[in-house]
């Protein structure tokens, strides 16, 4: 599908860091296929190359970055999870005179792009400050968002700016869902009418994850991609790795990931060099690299209490991992039933949560358990399957960006 149509894209972090700024990249480049004119706007470090973002789009995007650790904006860029691979600051530490010194500057950015743009439709990443702050400013343009869950987290966790964001999201023209859990959690919260929710789901780049067909032999190869922090499991995936039968010199574990948290990442690290198997921590990696780790991989392992819709996830699956994941909420009924009953995927009940990121302590042991258990399973099938893989072609940006752009439109000629 084809259209004539302007689009202006805006989120309020880095867009090339995180699973949202993949995703909204993703987009980008699936509507550059339609020939679509596009503009960007982003939050960016003082220090970061504007020339590398506007290459992931090969320079066909008019790019507006606001800048932090600026003169003006003298704070780190903020981060939608408390937690980010990068330095940022959390939304709840927000001061009331950083958060009006941001209105002002996005505020500018904002109508300097449209005045040179003319968007026919915006498009906000996050239903959080920057774009309750884009629909007030522009109540006569079409404006949509899309939730990537980490901006409800916000919502529930802190009191920033909370009911000036639940009352302007709330008149957005269209807000889309990843799936129907988050659709009814919108609906709720923004006070908004179910018509005015769609699901698109996800996407993935299948021009850089797709099964290279390599030939694997030796070692079981179990992989971690995502923050390196607490909430993201990975402390009672380090015990479940300490308690499998499996013999220390038949598997290699890599994480990848970078940190914002350096006591998080101590007390990971630590208990990792102590742990019967070696842990390889790889840092942070671009998605190639990524690929390329997956590829290589026979199990990928994402333990998180809490997720959005992890990317990550289809990217893995994409590459030929045995994928393991946490029963996090809308991801059971996200997954198609070819991927819940392919052999390929196995989904670990989370413990009982005190809030979204903090376990009940005496669950814990009864979550590493499940997480050995679902390992040892999967060592076992891959044992003697290590060649099989899950075609999930279906699912890439090219489709996700056709959804979207047809829900557009229909509501464009209501």
């Amino acid at each position: 599908m084809e259209v004539d149509m302007k689009v202006l894209h805006i989120s309020a972090q880095k867009p090339d860091s995180t699973g949202s700024g993949i995703y909204m990249s993703g987009i980008i480049n699936g509507f550059r296929k339609k020939n679509i004119d596009q503009a960007l706007i982003v939050g960016i470090d003082i220090a970061d190359s504007e020339q590398a973002i506007l290459e992931k789009f090969d320079g066909e995007v008019s790019l507006y970055p606001l800048k932090y650790n600026s003169e003006v904006l003298d704070f780190n860029v903020p981060g939608m999870s408390d937690n980010m691979p990068y330095p940022s600051t959390r939304y709840r530490d927000i001061t009331s005179y950083q958060a009006a010194k941001m209105r002002e500057e996005f505020s500018k950015l904002l109508m300097d792009a449209v005045d040179k743009e003319n968007p026919d439709v915006i498009i906000c990443h996050h239903l959080y400050y920057i774009s309750a702050i884009t629909r007030e400013l522009l109540p006569n343009k079409k404006i949509y968002a899309i939730c990537h869950g980490t901006c409800i987290r916000q919502l529930m966790s802190n009191d920033f700016m909370r009911d000036y964001v639940i009352e302007k999201i709330g008149q957005l023209d269209g807000v889309f869902a990843l799936h129907n859990e988050q659709k009814r959690t919108i609906e709720k919260l923004f006070v908004i009418d179910e018509s005015k929710v769609k699901i698109i789901g996800s996407g993935y780049d299948s021009s850089i994850f797709n099964n290279k067909m390599i030939k694997k032999s030796g070692n079981i190869k179990i992989s971690y991609a995502g923050k390196i922090s607490c909430s993201k499991g990975l402390i009672p995936f380090i015990n479940a790795l300490n308690k499998i039968d499996i013999s220390e010199d038949y598997i290699d574990i890599v994480f990848a990931g970078g940190a914002s948290d350096c006591d998080e990442l101590e007390e990971i690290v630590n208990l990792a060099k102590k742990s019967c198997h070696k842990i390889d921590f790889v840092g942070k990696i671009d998605q190639q690299e990524l690929a390329d780790l997956f590829n290589s991989s026979d199990i990928f392992v994402l333990p998180s209490y809490y997720e959005g819709l992890p990317l990550v996830i289809l990217e893995a699956l994409a590459c030929g991992c045995y994928v393991i994941c946490t029963n996090t909420d809308g991801l059971e009924e996200w997954l198609s039933d070819d991927i819940k009953r392919s052999g390929m995927f196995d989904l670990v009940e989370l413990p009982e949560m005190l809030d979204i990121q903090t376990p009940v302590l005496e669950q814990v042991e009864g979550f590493e358990n499940r997480l050995k258990f679902a390992l040892e399973k999967a060592v076992d099938y891959r044992k003697s399957s290590r060649d099989k893989f899950l075609d999930i072609s279906n699912l890439s940006w090219d489709g996700l960006s056709e959804r979207l752009l047809v829900l557009i439109t229909e509501d464009q000629l209501l």
